[in-house]
């Protein structure tokens, strides 16, 4: 069994950081290897460069997201499945701050290497999210109807993170589905 790359696993973490506090623009590999605690040929070792670094915590974050909704979806009794995918959806958010503000705040810029694949993302998210509305038993939304839901789903998990930290995840689920 191959054993996890420990250094790597700090430089994603230190680079989402780093992009979460000062945007993806600002930081540098310097940056990158000082707070992951490695040397900068480490980084190097690991990733070509710093936007390999950054594609990297992007495919990371969507990974994630991805399996924990699909597995929100399956799971979730009849009737309950868009309430289970944004509750996945806003604990995934808690669990990883700093990955998913990077996530939201890359989403639709169009002049980076990595929004080919963040649109793939997005297209997917909205997907599931209109699986989870059709499963439901409502009509199978548009794109536009599903992209509504995300946003709130984004935006309702952000002002909780940032504003209302003392809002329970269950008082943020209640407040998507309100305008859903």
């Amino acid at each position: 069994m191959a054993r996890p790359n420990r250094s790597r696993e700090k430089v994603l973490d230190a680079a989402a950081a780093l992009a979460a506090e000062h945007g993806v623009t600002a930081t540098t590999v310097d940056d990158i290897a000082e707070r992951a605690g490695v040397a900068k040929g480490s980084v190097y070792y690991s990733f070509p460069s710093k936007d390999a670094v950054f594609e990297a915590v992007l495919a990371d974050a969507v990974e994630r997201t991805g399996t924990r909704l699909g597995e929100a979806l399956e799971a979730a009794p009849a009737g309950g499945a868009l309430r289970a995918i944004v509750t996945a959806f806003l604990q995934g958010v808690e669990d990883r701050p700093t990955a998913a503000k990077v996530v939201a705040g890359e989403l639709f810029r169009t002049d980076r290497p990595w929004q080919q694949s963040l649109a793939a993302y997005r297209s997917a998210l909205f997907a599931l999210v209109a699986d989870a509305m059709e499963a439901d038993g409502a009509p199978r939304p548009s794109t536009l109807r599903a992209s509504a839901v995300v946003g709130a789903m984004v935006m309702v998990a952000f002002e909780r993170t940032v504003f209302e930290p003392d809002a329970s995840i269950a008082d943020a689920v209640e407040a998507v589905l309100a305008g859903a």
